[in-house]
């Protein structure tokens, strides 16, 4: 098995760029993409668009988790590949960019470029989000009033899937859950799903998204990783610095749902 080098670190805004291109890139793959926006090949300027606006919102939101990996075309050179969204009981936190550390953001608000997006199938969309909202609120909140630390979405871009960015970004968070003491949640897309039960997460329902009259629907699993439960593979490590790894089980673009 090839030995496989991650960097983990917080993201930064210098990192809005390239998150939003490991998404619009791994959006292809992930069904809740094409179901929310099946036009999006139609207009690839916009939804690049969107994908930045997300990313924003996400750095803005919630406590963002970068991993760097050599580039498959500069010598010398480390790429974001891949990243993940983390809604903590702390999650008014930021990223502050000079020194990694966490500070309260000054709003709630999350950022937006101001971009008019009118591409997604609108009523898919609001399906998606109340169902995420509802279930959260019933599978997680309401059971964990000490709250959670919950994975709201993980992205690989393409060409850097299967070599273990995934696992080392999903060990980060359960290893920040651990540390608070915390249950990690999760709603998994049909790709993360292999790698979360691997990991020792247990399923404890599901729900489905659909629009009445509509043929096409989201089948979303709701998953939960005790504080106390057995370390899944002893020795490794998880920090938001450098982190060397072997390549993992992930084997999807995206792993999450909540976005």
């Amino acid at each position: 098995m090839t030995s496989v080098h991650h960097h983990l670190r917080l993201a930064t805004e210098a990192d809005l760029l390239a998150m939003a291109d490991v998404l619009n890139a791994a959006s292809r793959q992930d069904p809740i993409y094409p179901y929310r926006f099946p036009d999006r090949h139609l207009y690839p300027s916009e939804f690049a668009l969107l994908c930045r606006q997300k990313c924003s919102e996400y750095l803005a939101s919630s406590t963002v988790v970068v991993c760097e990996m050599p580039s498959a075309t500069q010598t010398g050179a480390m790429r974001v590949v891949a990243f993940a969204v983390w809604d903590t009981p702390a999650s008014y936190h930021r990223v502050q960019a000079r020194t990694g550390r966490l500070e309260p953001l000054p709003s709630q608000r999350p950022s937006s470029l101001g971009v008019p997006i009118t591409i997604g199938h609108k009523d898919r969309m609001d399906a998606f989000k109340s169902a995420c909202v509802e279930y959260k609120a019933s599978f997680f909140d309401a059971k964990y009033k000490r709250g959670h630390v919950m994975l709201r979405i993980l992205l690989c871009h393409p060409d850097y899937q299967r070599q273990g960015a995934g696992r080392a970004l999903t060990e980060w968070g359960i290893q920040e859950a651990r540390r608070l003491g915390l249950y990690t949640t999760v709603f998994a897309s049909p790709m993360g799903l292999r790698l979360y039960t691997k990991l020792g997460f247990t399923e404890i329902g599901r729900f489905r998204v659909e629009v009445e009259g509509d043929e096409e629907h989201l089948e979303i699993p709701a998953l939960v990783l005790s504080p106390t439960a057995r370390m899944w593979e002893a020795g490794r490590k998880g920090s938001c610095g450098m982190v060397t790894g072997t390549a993992g089980a992930y084997n999807g673009a995206s792993s999450t749902v909540c976005a």
